[in-house]
């Protein structure tokens, strides 16, 4: 028998009924408090280092009431290991009889990510500010996370980007629109810095959250434009006269999405479908009546000119910090989308395997739009390390505000830890003399840089009270070999 050919159409999501009722009731819990319970006041190992002072600075924008919980939860957080939920994030900051607090404080996180942000910004602007003659690079994609459950706030089927041997084309769970800054650090290449995300709620779950929240439905496009208007208005508050650069896939490439964005005064490098509409430039005669064209009368086949063999030249470009040499062509075309010229790269990979990237700005150089596409590589680093090192999507909430606050929380932490070690050698972050088969010119890894900083906040911890002794060196010899096990 044939097999029927597979829908294009999302499946639904089917559910069986919760087995059991909650044990622990809140309103039952308030209406009989315990007076005797022990209450969390600060981690059982706190945190050090820059790290320390940008936590606290985000902490003084929330409640005080409830902003002193936030260095613990990040303290547990740096330390916890194996599946990576909020409980384990507890248990690893000392949380004691007040741990339904904790989870209040998430919501109150991802109701005020928009400030809690600022401590962020503003340190970057200070260290990183490119000048008056310089830009920022932003980089804006969407990434989805497994979610379980029939009562996961906001949780439906999404497109799976990237379906493994037993994975399916759909997935159930969040898709989160995130923003991150690109900077290239002196020694180890290009990194994406997440500040932001919004969470993206299709359209037939929007009524189910109005019934809660005072919640409307926003396309991507949307999402990633209120992103970027918050990062632009905080820049500019804080005094930067540097340029916008925004890249993104093809997904992005979207006239609501993209003329805001040159409205904004910045400048948008992506990529082109092959059957993209292109025209050429208008032939606007000298002293002709009425309103100047804007686009050209004849369409350009990207194709077409692709599959020319003539025109190609040679040029050699960093591409995720290696110097790479290809072909590419050039033009300036007129494009709908973008309301007027824009510059298109066609760059062949192989004979016969090319891309098309643009951008908004005529006048930018092939090898930095080349530079620039290959520099949005680095957010999709990032989905990797922060699902992988931090088990974003892993915390098992399912309040909608708390869901917000978990995977934006594994984004700062991801960008605190760079940051910590921004200024440190790769001698300083990792020690591979243990690993006499290792790769000794390897980058290290955003694991190795957590490890660094979960150490430093243990030695801290356990040796400062140490004091001289004829066996401290041997105390300290046991601990360090303890700590190449435990971190």
């Amino acid at each position: 028998m044939a097999k029927r050919k597979r829908s294009g159409r999302p499946p639904q999501a089917q559910h069986s009924r919760k087995s059991t009722p909650s044990q622990h009731d809140k309103r039952r819990r308030l209406d009989t408090p315990n007076p005797s319970r022990r209450r969390t006041k600060t981690a059982s190992i706190p945190l050090s280092g820059t790290i320390a002072t940008l936590v606290a600075s985000m902490s003084d924008l929330l409640d005080k009431r409830i902003g002193f919980r936030l260095p613990i939860v990040i303290a547990g957080a740096m330390l916890a290991g194996g599946r990576r939920t909020a409980a384990s994030w507890f248990r690893c900051g000392g949380v004691n009889d007040d741990w339904d607090r904790f989870y209040e404080m998430l919501q109150s996180i991802g109701r005020n990510t928009v400030s809690l942000m600022l401590p962020l910004v503003m340190f970057i602007f200070k260290k990183f500010d490119p000048g008056e003659n310089g830009h920022w690079t932003f980089a804006i994609d969407d990434s989805p996370t497994k979610r379980f459950g029939p009562y996961v706030e906001a949780a439906n089927i999404h497109h799976n980007p990237t379906p493994g041997p037993g994975d399916g084309d759909w997935l159930y769970g969040h898709n989160w629109v995130c923003l991150a800054m690109v900077l290239s650090h002196p020694l180890f290449g290009v990194m994406a810095l997440p500040l932001l995300s919004r969470l993206y709620v299709r359209q037939v779950d929007i009524n189910k959250l109005k019934q809660r929240y005072d919640w409307d439905f926003r396309t991507k496009h949307q999402l990633a434009m209120e992103l970027l208007r918050q990062v632009f208005g905080t820049l500019r508050a804080l005094g930067s006269k540097a340029r916008f650069i925004v890249v993104f896939d093809g997904a992005y490439a979207a006239r609501d999405l993209v003329r805001p964005l040159i409205a904004e005064g910045a400048t948008v490098v992506t990529r082109l479908r092959r059957d993209a509409k292109l025209f050429d430039l208008p032939a606007n005669k000298p002293g002709q009546r009425g309103r100047p064209r804007k686009y050209g009368k004849n369409r350009i086949s990207l194709a077409k000119r692709a599959g020319r063999r003539d025109g190609w030249k040679a040029i050699t470009y960093c591409c995720r910090g290696v110097q790479t040499e290809g072909r590419y062509k050039t033009f300036v075309a007129t494009s709908k989308v973008v309301g007027g010229q824009v510059r298109v790269v066609l760059l062949e990979h192989a004979s016969g395997n090319w891309a098309a990237y643009i951008s908004t700005d005529p006048t930018m150089s092939v090898e930095a739009i080349l530079q620039t596409v290959s520099d949005r590589w680095s957010i999709e680093e990032h989905f990797h390390d922060v699902k992988e090192i931090w088990g974003a999507g892993e915390q098992q909430v399912r309040n909608v505000w708390s869901s917000i606050a978990c995977w934006n929380l594994c984004g700062w932490m991801y960008s605190l830890v760079e940051l910590e070690c921004w200024d440190l050698s790769a001698e300083q972050l990792v020690d591979r003399s243990d690993r006499p088969w290792d790769n000794p010119s390897r980058r290290p890894s955003h694991t190795d840089r957590r490890r660094r900083i979960t150490r430093e906040m243990l030695r801290s911890e356990f040796l400062n009270d140490l004091h001289l002794a004829p066996d401290e060196t041997k105390i300290r010899d046991r601990f360090e070999r303890l700590l190449a096990f435990a971190a």
